[in-house]
């Protein structure tokens, strides 16, 4: 609900209180502020005046300048400049340049005119006071005034012609220069036209009313002109405004209205205020209506105004018993509707006597002015009557205030923030806009619901600037909603106004240089990398130069490339700020210390972190006693020395670097066409030799750990141990050079040249060429192949040996999956669980072939002291031999030659030749085309079987009961025996067996075997029934297995 609201209390206008003030008149001007101008002296009781500033004769006019805040702007200043008689009835009206202008009658000796004087809006006249009217006869009085949109100005006036009052009017322009000429605004020309009241519409035109005596009472007329180049026209007729005739003459006021409207009060004969509503063209909108609510005594001397909300408010003087003694002055306010806020009202505070003459202006805020004569004689001014006003307000409930602006007031990012930033400043400044606001309202500040600092009360002043600035008080480290409330006087409040966000931060941001990583095509440029928070831009400094700047990601990390390190030391500072201005700076980072010009020596422990950049003619020496923690990097013509009792820990050597190790250097990276040399008792641990790199190591140095993608030299004195030799890696082994632990992966090799050896070496998929010696070790994968000595090497799974041209081999174990070769070469002890090739000039001697091993033995090859297991297989091809085989189960084919095999179980297969073959179990088959030389069945139950009866010769010695001879494809007809030899009558002819140490008490039995073929056994002397066996000279014939049958019959011998 909108209400009216007093700005503070009524004051007194005059300054110069001697004598009586009379006849106030008020405007607002443009900028918030008004001005109040009077008469002082005459007009009355005590009819003097104060006869200040320069006016000693008569009255004057004088006014008072105020500021929007409502004080005074400077002191009160006499108007009139012409002080020779009386100058009285001033008024005043604002222009739209801020100024404002004063127009009075001039009472000289003879007659009345009309005069004023322009100001600016500084108080200060505009040129001099000029004379208005133009015709001079007789008395011009009673001056109305009021500005145009133009800048310009209306001043109407009364004309005491020589018949009969009229009313006069004149434009003028912003200059205030005439606008055409003085013109006559009442169309009836006799009886009386007086007393005329002035206002400016919506549209540009104004209005003028007057008291018109034409039909013998009084009555209030109007009549609307436009502005023209010339002066101005008449719009329309002139109209009367109301609706009854009055004996008395009536103080009407009138007002433009923000709709377009005007509206006229006035005051009729029964002493009630009255007002009528016209369009901009003087046609009546509604009735008339009273506006005093208050009808006992008179009230008169009505004025008018509207206000910027669109409604209007009329004050007057009443006589009644409202303020308990004379006249008081009362106001109503209306809406822009027409409806009444509120009921009326005393103005005056003070109620002391009477109250008369209101005046009342519109202020630039919404609210209004009303001023007055007053002789209660309490404000100071106790001669007579005296110039009061009061400033007034319309509150509603208030509407949400606006935050124009929060500012930073702390560097680095002093200023206004937007919503959502942050701050470093824990007492911001927060401006609300006040254009909204009446004095005496109360700004609060809040944090969301959470009131902040202390409320203020606006003053006349905050109203007139547009805006009050109020401190937030202390606010913590968090993110805070600003906003405000509005408390009116009445106690309404406002909503909250929309807030800005802002985070208060006062922590400086963490920011770290974390690394340097070098460009190693590039150098000795780097890329400084490290930490701070997410956005935040980053200057790199080296010692007092910046080197460059870089945004971290959202992550916090930030890198800046393209870094050129300097001569000597680089010692790298990071700096930044977060959004809330606060600065963070990192501790110093080492960075690599650049050798490029000189040569440098480091003579004791260093823990620098970023070590060394060592190029072009730069030399580092690490001397005796010194230690080099931190990483060196050679680049391109530097050299690092690494001397006896010195120590590195990391180095990358690039292309065109050279370390020289003569002391111990560590974990080092030999790039392409990087070399390192470790030589004279140097070591060198963990060191990774890339593709095109280069290591050797001579004359008792020795490397430990390498990594090797590029070459190694292992020269006279060298020892390398535990090299991994990768796909491209080549490791040389020169003479007097030694390996341990070498692997080799697949595409690695290892040369073990003459006079070299090579210990434990293990090759997975990689090949190992041996001239010299090796011992131990493993083939995972991969070849070894040697024409040098391999000493007890485990051969894995896909792995090989190839044992070549003079090369030797022992104790070599082949597991399953696995290789051994050997040409013109010599094996021995090996253990086979895969594959063995003996071929040409090559001998293997003592394998012993496992389940699932199987060794070839070629044309040319020769095997001897050989042992198949079960499972295993020893084939002799055509062309080759074998000696001394021992077969336990296993399987044994002899394509070749095989000389006093031992076949304890398993089977013998003999397509070649066997000599001496010794059958203590299993079984020997001799196939088509191949002989068995003699054989010997001493030891467990054996069985030779032969695919043709001339595939057994020499001797057969110690055949026992269980052994057996199987003639698989031979039939016989008839035998003899004679206790040594054997003569079979077969389906091929006759054949002979040499026997020898046949079993004692046992007799020969030569049987069908059931398939077509002969079988040859022994058996116990003790029954005839199934066999026929003669004593030595007797001849038999063959007798059937099967018992069933008839006893055979002798054959005839033949």
């Amino acid at each position: 609900m909108t209400t009216v609201v007093k700005i503070g209390n009524e004051f007194q206008v005059n300054s110069q209180t001697t004598g009586g003030q009379w006849y106030p008149s008020v405007t607002g001007l443009s900028n918030g502020g008004f001005v109040v101008t009077w008469q002082d002296g005459l007009a009355g009781y005590n009819g003097s005046g104060s006869s200040t500033l320069g006016d000693t004769s008569g009255s004057a006019v004088k006014a008072q300048l105020y500021a929007a805040d409502g004080s005074k702007v400077g002191g009160e200043f006499l108007v009139n400049t012409q002080t020779t008689g009386s100058q009285a009835t001033p008024v005043v009206t604002g222009l739209s340049n801020g100024g404002f202008v004063v127009s009075w009658q001039d009472q000289n000796s003879t007659s009345g005119d009309i005069k004023a004087q322009i100001y600016g809006a500084n108080g200060a006249p505009v040129g001099g006071e000029f004379l208005i009217n133009s015709v001079t006869a007789n008395n011009q009085n009673t001056p109305a005034i009021t500005g145009l949109p133009n800048g310009g100005f209306v001043v109407a006036w009364t004309n005491q012609g020589s018949s009969a009052p009229d009313v006069k009017a004149q434009v003028y322009d912003a200059s205030g220069a005439k606008v055409g000429s003085e013109f006559l605004v009442n169309s009836a020309s006799v009886y009386d036209q007086e007393r005329a009241s002035i206002a400016t519409l919506g549209n540009g035109d104004f209005v003028v009313t007057w008291n018109d005596f034409r039909t013998g009472n009084w009555e209030v007329r109007g009549q609307v002109f436009h502005p023209t180049a010339s002066g101005a026209s008449k719009v329309g007729s002139e109209f009367t405004v109301d609706t009854a005739f009055y004996n008395n003459r009536m103080v009407a006021g009138v007002t433009g209205l923000a709709n377009g409207n005007f509206i006229i009060s006035f005051e009729d004969t029964s002493g009630e205020i009255r007002a009528q509503v016209f369009t901009a063209g003087g046609v009546k909108v509604g009735s008339e209506f009273q506006v005093n609510t208050q009808t006992s005594g008179n009230q008169g001397f009505s004025s008018i105004t509207a206000l910027t909300s669109g409604g209007f408010v009329v004050a007057w003087s009443d006589e009644g018993t409202a303020d308990g003694s004379g006249s008081a002055i009362k106001a109503q306010v209306y809406d822009a509707a027409g409806g009444k806020i509120g009921g009326e009202y005393i103005v005056n505070s003070q109620t002391n006597s009477y109250q008369y003459y209101p005046t009342v202006a519109a202020l630039a805020n919404g609210g209004f002015v009303v001023s007055w004569q007053d002789f209660s004689q309490t404000l100071g001014d106790t001669s007579s009557y005296g110039i009061t006003a009061q400033v007034f307000n319309l509150s509603n409930a208030p509407t949400a205030p606006t935050i124009v602006s929060v500012t930073d007031d702390v560097s680095p990012n002093a200023g206004v923030l937007v919503s959502g930033a942050s701050t470093n400043d824990t007492n911001l400044t927060v401006r609300i806009a006040t254009g909204s606001n009446f004095a005496g309202d109360v700004v609060q500040l809040f944090d969301g619901q959470t009131a902040l600092g202390t409320a203020v009360t606006l003053s006349l002043a905050d109203i007139a600037r547009g805006y009050i600035d109020i401190q937030t008080g202390v606010l913590g480290n968090a993110a805070h909603a600003i906003t405000a409330k509005v408390t009116d006087t009445t106690g309404a409040v406002s909503d909250a106004a929309a807030a800005i966000n802002v985070t208060v931060d006062t922590v400086a941001p963490a920011v770290g240089v974390t690394g340097v990583t070098l460009d190693t095509g590039n150098l000795p440029t780097v890329t400084v990398s490290g930490t701070t928070e997410a956005g935040l831009l980053v200057s790199v400094y080296d010692g007092a130069t910046l080197v460059g700047t870089a945004t971290a990601g959202a992550d916090g990390s930030w890198s800046l490339a393209g870094v050129t390190l300097v001569e000597g030391a680089n010692n790298l500072t990071a700096k930044t700020a977060d959004a809330a201005g606060n600065a963070g700076t990192s501790t110093v980072f080492a960075a690599p210390t650049l050798v490029s010009t000189s040569t440098v020596s480091v003579t004791s422990a260093t823990t620098t972190s970023q070590g060394y950049v060592v190029l072009g003619d730069g030399t580092l020496d690490v001397v005796t006693g010194g230690n080099v923690a931190g990483q060196i990097t050679i680049g391109n013509g530097g050299v690092v020395d690494v001397l006896t009792g010195a120590t590195t820990e990391h180095t990358d050597v690039l292309n065109g670097g050279v370390q020289f190790d003569y002391g111990t250097a560590n974990d080092t990276d030999v790039k392409s066409g990087g070399v390192q040399h470790v030589y004279f008792g140097g070591s060198a641990t963990g060191t990774t030799v890339a593709a095109g790199g280069y290591q050797d190591v001579y004359t008792n140095a020795t490397v430990t750990g390498t990594t090797l993608a590029g070459q190694q030299q292992v020269l006279a004195g060298g020892t390398a141990i535990d090299t991994l030799v990768e796909n491209g890696g080549y490791q040389y082994v020169g003479d007097g050079g030694h390996t341990a632990g070498t692997v080799i992966n697949t595409g690695g090799l290892q040369y073990v040249d003459t006079g070299a050896s090579a210990d434990d070496t293990v090759i997975n998929g990689g090949f190992q060429f041996v001239n010299g010696s090796t011992n131990g070790g493993s083939v995972e994968g991969g070849h070894a192949q040697t024409g040098g000595v391999a000493t007890n090497v485990t051969v894995k799974n896909g792995g090989a040996q190839h044992v070549y041209n003079g090369g030797s081999a022992s104790g070599s174990t082949v597991e399953a999956g696995a290789f051994q070769d050997v040409f013109h070469g010599s094996v021995t002890g090996t253990n086979l669980s895969g594959s063995q090739q003996v071929l040409d000039g090559a001998t293997a001697d003592q394998t012993v072939i496992q389940s699932g091993g199987n060794a070839y033995v070629g044309t040319g090859g020769a095997v001897t002291a050989t042992t198949v297991n079960a499972g295993g297989l020893l084939y002799v091809d055509a062309g080759g031999s074998a000696a001394g085989s021992t077969i336990d189960g296993g399987f044994a084919w002899v394509a070749g030659t095989a000389s006093n095999t031992t076949l304890n179980g398993g089977e013998l297969d003999v397509t070649g030749s066997a000599t001496g073959t010794h059958l203590a179990g299993g079984v020997e088959h001799v196939l088509a085309g191949g002989v068995q030389n003699g054989v010997d069945f001493a030891g467990a139950a054996a069985t030779l079987t032969l695919d043709n009866a001339a595939g057994l010769t020499g001797t057969v010695s110690n055949f026992e009961i269980g052994d057996s001879i199987d003639l698989l494809n031979t039939s016989v007809s008839s035998f003899t025996f004679d206790g040594s030899t054997l003569t079979l009558a077969t389906n091929s002819g006759s054949v002979a067996y040499q026997f020898a140490g046949v079993q004692s008490g046992t007799e020969l039995n030569v049987i069908d075997d059931g398939h077509g073929g002969t079988a040859i056994s022994l058996s116990l002397l003790v029954q005839q029934s199934a066999s026929i066996v003669p004593d030595a000279g007797t001849e038999s014939s063959l007798v059937s297995p099967d018992t069933t049958q008839q006893q055979p019959t002798l054959a005839s011998q033949g």
